[in-house]
Formats: C-alpha cells, sequence, structure tokens
C-alpha cells in the first residue's frame, strides 16, 4: 500500500500545464474548474485536483464542486486505474466520502494509501465499512481496527468480524488454485453467471456503466452498494425505475435515491407507486397523494395492504372532495 507523502510529483499532458499552469490566465482557470473546457476524464480530473490546492479561493471552490457534481460512471475509469497517484485518490475519498459506491471502487485500487484508507475507516457508512474490513483487513495498515473503531456507524460485532477474519489470514495457505482445462469462457457465460464470480467492486463498476440486462441483474442484489449504483447508471430509463418503484421489497435506500431525484419525481406513474410502497417515508407518501385520482383513494381507502395513515388519508381527501362539489 501506498504512502502519501511519496511520489508528490505529478505529470500532467502540456495541454493541461497550458490551461493551468503558472502561464494561464484566471480566466482559463476558472473556465477548467468549472468543467467548461473539453477535456479527458483523466485529465479533468488531474485538473480539478491541481486549482483544488493551488488556484485563488474562486477557482478553488468552482473545482470542489465541479467534482462533487461529477457523475460516478465517469470516475469509473479513474477508480479502476491502478496508476492514478494516490494523492488524487485521496483527494477524491474527501469530497465524495459519502457516495458510497465511488468509496467501494476506490477501494478497490492498488495505488490507495494507507493514510485513505484509514480516513475513509473512520468516516464511512456501515455498508462501505462491511467491505472495508472484507477487502483490508489483511492488508497490514497499522491502526486500521482502531480507525474502525472510531467511526460512529461501526459496532462492537464489526471488530468481532475484523478479529475473525484477521486470525484466517495467518491459515491462509500461499498455495493458488491452477485453472483446469475445463473452465468454461467468459464470453460464453451468461450475464447471470458472470456475476455470480464477481466481487462488490466489480459488481459495482457493472452496475454503474452496465447495459439493461445486466441493470436487471444487479437491481435484484441483496447488498445496497450494489443495486444502489443501479439507479445512479446514466442509462437507466424511468420504466426501470418504476419497476423498481413497483417492488414492494426494493430496499429503503433505493426508495430515498428515487424520492431525491427530480426528474423521476415529474413522473407522476412513479408517485403513484411510491405512496403504497411501505418504504416510502410517510410525509412523502403523503405528500404524493394529491395526484391520485377519485377512484384511486377509493381503492386505497378500502385497501389493507398500505398504512392505516394512507388508508385513513384516502378517505379523508375523498370528503374533502365531496364538499367541493
Amino acid at each position: 500500500m501506498k504512502d502519501l507523502n511519496t511520489d508528490r510529483k505529478l505529470k500532467v499532458s502540456p495541454r493541461l500545464a497550458q490551461l493551468i499552469g503558472a502561464e494561464s490566465s484566471l480566466e482559463e482557470q476558472r473556465a477548467v474548474a468549472a468543467g467548461k473546457v473539453q477535456l479527458c476524464n483523466e485529465e479533468e480530473l488531474m485538473a480539478l485536483f491541481l486549482l483544488a490546492h493551488r488556484g485563488t479561493d474562486e477557482v478553488r471552490e468552482l473545482a470542489v464542486g465541479t467534482l462533487k457534481s461529477m457523475p460516478p460512471y465517469r470516475l469509473v475509469p479513474l477508480l479502476c486505474d491502478g496508476e492514478m497517484p494516490p494523492q488524487v485518490l485521496d483527494f477524491l475519498a474527501r469530497q465524495r466520502s459519502d457516495e458510497a459506491s465511488v468509496l467501494v471502487l476506490l477501494l478497490d485500487n492498488p495505488g490507495l494509501a494507507w493514510q485513505t484508507l484509514l480516513m475513509v475507516a473512520r468516516t464511512c457508512n456501515s455498508d462501505v465499512l462491511s467491505y472495508l474490513i472484507e477487502r483490508h483487513v489483511d492488508s497490514g495498515v497499522e491502526g486500521l481496527r482502531e480507525a474502525i473503531r472510531e467511526n460512529p456507524a461501526a459496532e462492537s460485532s464489526w471488530l468481532v468480524r475484523f478479529d475473525e477474519l484477521a486470525a484466517r489470514v495467518g491459515d491462509r495457505s500461499d498455495l493458488q488454485e491452477e485453472p483446469t482445462e475445463g473452465e468454461i469462457e467468459e464470453e460464453n457465460l451468461s450475464a447471470y453467471q458472470q456475476i455470480m464470480q464477481l466481487g462488490i467492486a466489480e459488481k459495482v463498476k457493472a452496475a454503474l456503466t452496465g447495459d439493461k440486462e445486466w441493470r436487471k441483474l444487479l437491481i435484484r442484489e441483496n447488498n445496497k452498494l450494489v443495486c444502489s449504483a443501479v439507479l445512479k447508471n446514466p442509462r437507466i430509463s424511468d420504466g426501470e425505475v418504476l419497476a423498481v418503484a413497483n417492488n414492494k421489497s426494493s430496499n429503503e435506500e433505493l426508495i430515498r435515491m428515487i424520492t431525491l431525484n427530480r426528474e423521476w419525481m415529474k413522473n407522476n406513474t412513479i408517485k403513484q407507486a411510491l405512496v403504497v410502497h411501505p418504504r416510502t417515508p410517510p410525509a412523502l407518501a403523503l405528500r404524493f397523494m394529491s395526484i391520485l385520482s377519485e377512484r384511486d383513494l377509493k381503492t386505497l381507502g378500502k385497501s389493507r395492504e398500505v398504512s392505516q395513515v394512507i388508508a385513513t388519508n384516502a378517505r379523508r381527501m375523498l370528503a374533502a372532495r365531496a364538499n367541493k362539489r
């Protein structure tokens, strides 16, 4: 595992040096920091990192804001690049510290510095912490157990799990299983069979970038890191989102993500599905009921499959509409 205090010199392309170097104008730096200059993903990330550390206050604020708003799928190739400087990975981890899918891919990057690992261990949510323990228990980073203990999301059972896995590491055989002649080529496997062979980070990557067939399978994953990443895929359609909202087994994180998306909330059919979903927060479900027809309200008022709060409010709304006639 790398150290943030080494390999400090970062190489940039001649074009990038011209745009943000010492000879560049403040106007050019503003444009790059605001994401208004056409750059490849790697160049843009490097530019934002450098401007966030040495630009004017205005430029720094612009650069950080642009990075925070960058869609996760654009970060996938960068997070999976083993050559990405550890300083840049650390910058990403700090600026996207509340985004589980980004952190999972970052934790799988071989260029991750031990200081960044400890920082994530102290601050990440429980879902990321679970993956971190499984992935890095054998990393040999001093202070990792203590960092996990300091995490507000950590419970005593997490430390027990860490100790159990750490004990197994010492007993692990160095022998690696040799591939057999009968192994099936990956391209001949179905998407489902391929998914069964993937680790969590690989599934998150596939969820963020995969096609409809992969999204349909990965949205059913029990792991919240994986299924929630599907909703961040830029190609996901309203129909797929509606299917999630209609599925009563969809977890609370998926429902929360749907309700926070303004574009999806413009779709009344999705709103209708959320009204009756058991994991929609009651306050939101009640607010969405304003779009329901009289027929829908009558059905809800008699339904035993929705909460009493929803059924009672449906009857009240029907009575109020009747009084206005």
